[in-house]
């Protein structure tokens, strides 16, 4: 059904060096036969077009790709030089002509930090998909257009469906304010706060008002939204256990590996929806097919736009708690242990503020700052205090997702993708595993074993020797204990118990005296 439906099809990508972006250039090429990707980028500073090509090709996410179809890449993805915040994206007539038979657009880039300024998110996330709609508006074969949005753009929901709901305000107002060069930043962070009342960030609030941008479409071309949750390691395509980045809600379970995060700021009952990697993008590709049906083979367009979620909600009861917890009592990082690290893996959560803040000094800000001072004296940069302060302000931004819980129907269709992609490339079944609290355990040894791997460049021909210097970090973190633990007994509480039992002595004297008398 869906290697069918994308036979041949050439197809225009924005956000293609991203998390789902990757994902999705790497499943269209080994289980479709397309006949061409187009990936929008921009030239860095350090690397040009051509040369981010060659990184992209080379990452781990398409090595079975690259094993499987050696050519595939290189002979059927074009980069398209180009930026979200110009004017048609900045492509120029010539790569317009070269993309006239595009017939699906993935509008994907934005960007995903939370703590970006209001002008710069509404230019990138409100603007870019402005100019990605009217760019396929000139295309006259374009049979659909998908906007990858988030699950979380109503977040002052507690129960999120699959529909429109009415903006907080109206896009075109806010695209136009931060267009302005008149208004001073001071005066634009002031009017921030006004805006985003409701929203914990820049980025869900930017989010909600390119939604009301592509439902305003909806009569203009064949568009569709579509919210994954908080995007994760894939089940098991294209590789089990194959992790996102380093940031984020990956960060609960990767830097915890590494002795980095050792506490996290969460309520007990907490149950983080997530988008596994897979599921997001075969769930992606149904979606798409079924948005060209509604738009193509229906009597008449939609009334409303077409709104998919992948959202975890009804799909597994298992709480944040229990997957670190699972990570600790089943000693996952201890199988799997890692070179570069720093304390011993494992983490302590708490609701309590107060003892949150005790365990960031104890656990985080203190052993970075001896480690810095090691390397200062050492005549190196020191790192770790910088790297401390970046997860001390993500995991402050990620607060309102780790006391809220949201509620929703879960996967939308997932019953009928279940049934129609079974025992195919494209099958779902892997969601049906999350529920079970023991199959977690095998995705949390998947999550480790490739996060060795893929995040950390870490053979794993290395784990017997990092196992080793583990239980060497073990045995001296045992003793520094004992030795603490003596100096406070000998330091503070053995004088007290001698004074104290030198005052019952010469109170029982005083006692025996008196008795005599």
């Amino acid at each position: 059904m869906i290697a069918e439906f994308f036979e041949n099809r050439e197809i225009f990508l924005t956000g293609g060096s991203g998390v789902v972006g990757k994902a999705l250039v790497e499943k269209l090429l080994r289980s479709c036969n397309v006949r061409k990707i187009y990936i929008l980028l921009r030239t860095k500073r350090n690397a040009t077009i051509e040369e981010r090509m060659k990184q992209m090709k080379m990452d781990k996410i398409f090595r079975r790709l690259n094993s499987e179809k050696p050519n595939e890449f290189l002979q059927k993805v074009v980069p398209v030089p180009g930026d979200v915040t110009l004017p048609m994206l900045g492509i120029t007539n010539e790569y317009l002509k070269l993309m006239e038979n595009v017939s699906i657009i993935y509008h994907s880039a934005a960007t995903v930090r939370f703590n970006e300024t209001i002008k710069d998110a509404i230019r990138l996330n409100v603007g870019g998909t402005y100019e990605a709609l009217k760019f396929g508006q000139m295309l006259k074969y374009l049979d659909t257009f998908i906007y990858i949005s988030t699950f979380f753009s109503n977040p002052y929901l507690e129960y999120v469906e699959p529909k429109m709901y009415e903006a907080p305000m109206n896009w075109k107002f806010c695209l136009d304010l931060c267009q302005r060069n008149d208004i001073p930043d001071e005066t634009m962070n002031i009017i921030t706060n006004k805006l985003i009342v409701g929203f914990p960030n820049t980025y869900t609030f930017t989010k909600n008002l390119a939604e009301s941008l592509v439902n305003d479409y909806r009569d203009k071309l064949p568009v569709a939204l579509y919210r994954p949750s908080i995007v994760i390691q894939a089940f098991d395509d294209p590789e089990p256990g194959f992790p996102t980045s380093l940031s984020g809600a990956m960060a609960l379970f990767t830097l915890t590996g590494a002795g980095i995060l050792k506490t996290v700021h969460m309520a007990n009952d907490i149950q983080i929806d997530m988008a596994p990697l897979d599921i997001t993008t075969k769930s992606l590709l149904y979606y798409t097919v079924r948005t060209f049906n509604m738009y193509t083979h229906a009597v008449e367009r939609p009334n409303e736009v077409p709104i998919y979620h992948v959202s975890s909600c009804n799909h597994t009861e298992i709480k944040l708690h229990q997957l670190i917890d699972i990570m600790t009592n089943f000693k996952i990082w201890q199988k799997v242990a890692l070179e570069k690290s720093l304390l011993l893996p494992g983490m302590y959560y708490t609701e309590s503020t107060l003892v949150y803040r005790l365990l960031v000094y104890t656990l985080h800000i203190f052993p970075a700052l001896l480690v810095d001072t090691l390397l200062r004296i050492s005549g190196q940069q020191p790192a770790l205090m910088k790297i401390q302060r970046k997860i001390f302000v993500t995991m402050e931004v990620l607060k309102p997702f780790m006391f809220n819980n949201y509620r929703s129907d879960g996967i939308t269709y997932a019953q009928e993708m279940l049934k129609e992609l079974h025992c195919t490339d494209f099958d779902m079944d892997p969601i049906q595993r999350a529920a079970n609290y023991y199959s977690n355990v095998g995705i949390c040894l998947d999550l480790a074993t490739k996060s060795r791997d893929v995040l950390f460049n870490e053979d794993p021909s290395t784990i017997p020797r990092a196992k080793i210097l583990l239980k060497i970090k073990e045995l001296l973190y045992r003793l520094l204990q004992l030795f603490v633990a003596y100096k406070i007994y000998y330091g503070v509480f053995d004088p007290i118990i001698k004074e104290w039992s030198t005052r019952e002595y010469l109170e029982k004297i005083f006692n025996d005296t008196l008795s005599r008398k």
